[in-house]
């Protein structure tokens, strides 16, 4: 799935950081570019960075020079905090001067994708460091895939005042944090400046392997113009990029043959042999840190609303900490998730096998994909008469979870065209699709809501025509006066004229 979040410019760069990096210090190296391969048959073993141990920031993997420059980075060494604080704060990483000469209010957009709990579990729970670093690979490749779908489709450089002026396609950059554990988070407001900051807190959480990719709201074209991301779409199309993830992930976790299917939703791919108990039993919080810190506070004598963001985090850390000392003491989360998986059930075991092919050639899986979007987009049309052009992206991507994407958003691109062409079967009839654009939206109805709304138009010119049991302006006002109702808004004379067409 992918979530996102804006960014502001106007926040404290090093909380930003802070949260993202989880306050670990500068790396010593960039483990996106190590040497290492794939674990193969023969167990091989790959660098840190696939193990999800020890990563953490890294800059796009295929940066090009247009945007780094444009950013002050250098690609070819990690990430620094005090970069990350800078470009939080829409500067360059290099000297902290301004992306360019138009403010930014907006920084960064946080894109973070996480693959179903049953995959974060197969990779924490995996017999060897080997088959870990194999499903993180997996994850990583589906994010990468999906962090250059999302620049192709908004990485335009928008010019005049919100891109009346239009848009030029540019690079863009973004920087990736690798996470395994989903910790409380604790929404905290910094009263001097009125900007809200999430805090990680070191309490002890669920696996739950996730990316975040900090997109950064700046694009670089070719001839040196500097302009912010074009945006409009992203909030349309969120779900779109999530089911893409989802596509790109099954196929990589076949290439090292783990066996997967849906989810009870059909909306990603689920690591087969993980028990459902087990993936929920890890899928909820458990720990409250916000009440211990808060009556930490007011212990001191101090009001938590009033105090200083810096004075939050601080007491937000020992508060987690305690909760986390007093409980586990001292025992790692992964010796205490493995331990609660035992006692549901989990045997120890490797999930990779030999790689799994697709099923059937390529225009049979196109035709299982179609047919998956149709039965969706059929029962999206149960109840709403119009949808969204998107829509149609977002199904033709989830089906392809389950066939593959082999070839990417081409393939997207046929299996819309296929519902396009053979459009669906709603309620037994099979129904065309009609398409419009209203307003700067592509529009998608179907022939049979065409029907009905032509169907209504003449019922309601027929009953317009006969006035015969139409009731008289006296008739409405005084059935209104008994009545304890307001029928009327604010539009009286056009729902007056509205009620005498009303049969008695």
């Amino acid at each position: 799935m992918m979530t996102f979040r804006k960014i502001s410019a106007e926040g404290n760069g090093r909380m930003i950081t802070a949260y993202f990096t989880q306050e670990l210090p500068d790396p010593e190296h960039d483990f996106r570019t190590q040497p290492g391969k794939v674990p193969d048959a023969d167990g091989a073993r790959l660098t840190s960075y696939y193990t999800g141990r020890d990563g953490r920031a890294s800059w796009r993997p295929d940066m090009k020079p247009e945007i780094a420059a444009a950013l002050g980075i250098d690609p070819t060494t990690p990430p620094k905090n005090e970069q990350l604080n800078r470009l939080f704060e829409a500067k360059r990483a290099d000297n902290g001067e301004d992306w360019s000469k138009n403010a930014r209010k907006i920084s960064a957009y946080d894109l973070t994708l996480a693959p179903h709990k049953s995959v974060t579990l197969a990779a924490e729970f995996a017999p060897t460091e080997a088959e870990r670093a194999a499903i993180w690979h997996a994850i990583n490749q589906a994010s990468d895939a999906t962090m250059r779908y999302v620049a192709r489709e908004i990485g335009f450089a928008r010019r005049g005042r919100g891109g009346e002026d239009g848009a030029d396609q540019g690079e863009v950059a973004w920087v990736s944090f690798r996470h395994t554990t989903a910790r409380p988070t604790v929404e905290a407001r910094d009263p001097g400046t009125g900007q809200t900051y999430l805090i990680d807190t070191p309490a002890g959480g669920d696996p739950h392997a996730h990316i975040h990719n900090a997109l950064f709201n700046v694009v670089a074209t070719e001839d040196g113009h500097v302009g912010s991301l074009d945006t409009k779409r992203l909030r349309s199309r969120v779900h779109e990029f999530g089911a893409y993830f989802q596509a790109q992930l099954a196929d990589e976790l076949r290439r090292i043959g783990i066996a997967q299917q849906y989810d009870a939703n059909e909306q990603a791919t689920v690591v087969s042999a993980v028990p459902q108990d087990v993936s929920d039993f890890f899928s909820k919080g458990r720990r409250n840190v916000i009440r211990a810190a808060k009556e930490y506070a007011a212990a001191e004598g101090l009001d938590w609303a009033d105090m200083p963001i810096e004075r939050k985090r601080r007491i937000l850390s020992m508060a987690g900490l305690a909760a986390r000392l007093d409980k586990d003491k001292g025992v790692s989360d992964h010796e205490i998730w493995l331990e609660q998986a035992k006692s549901l059930g989990w045997e120890e075991r490797s999930l990779i096998g030999s790689p799994i092919g697709p099923e059937g050639t390529r225009e049979e899986r196109y035709d299982t994909a179609y047919r998956f979007a149709a039965r969706h987009l059929a029962t999206e049309f149960e109840t709403a008469a119009v949808l969204d052009h998107d829509k149609l992206r977002m199904y033709a991507a989830r089906g392809l979870i389950g066939t593959g994407i082999e070839g990417g958003v081409k393939d997207i691109d046929h299996v819309v065209s296929l519902i396009e062409q053979r459009g669906l079967e709603l309620r037994g009839e099979q129904v065309s699709l009609i398409q419009q654009i209203r307003g700067d939206r592509l529009r998608v109805t179907n022939t049979a809501q065409i029907a009905i709304e032509e169907n209504l138009a003449i019922q309601a010119a027929r009953a317009s025509g006969d006035r015969s049991g139409a009731l008289s302006d006296r008739q409405i006002t005084e059935a209104i006066g008994r009545s304890t109702l307001d029928f009327f808004c604010g539009c009286r004379p056009l729902c007056k004229s509205f009620l005498t067409h009303i049969d008695v």
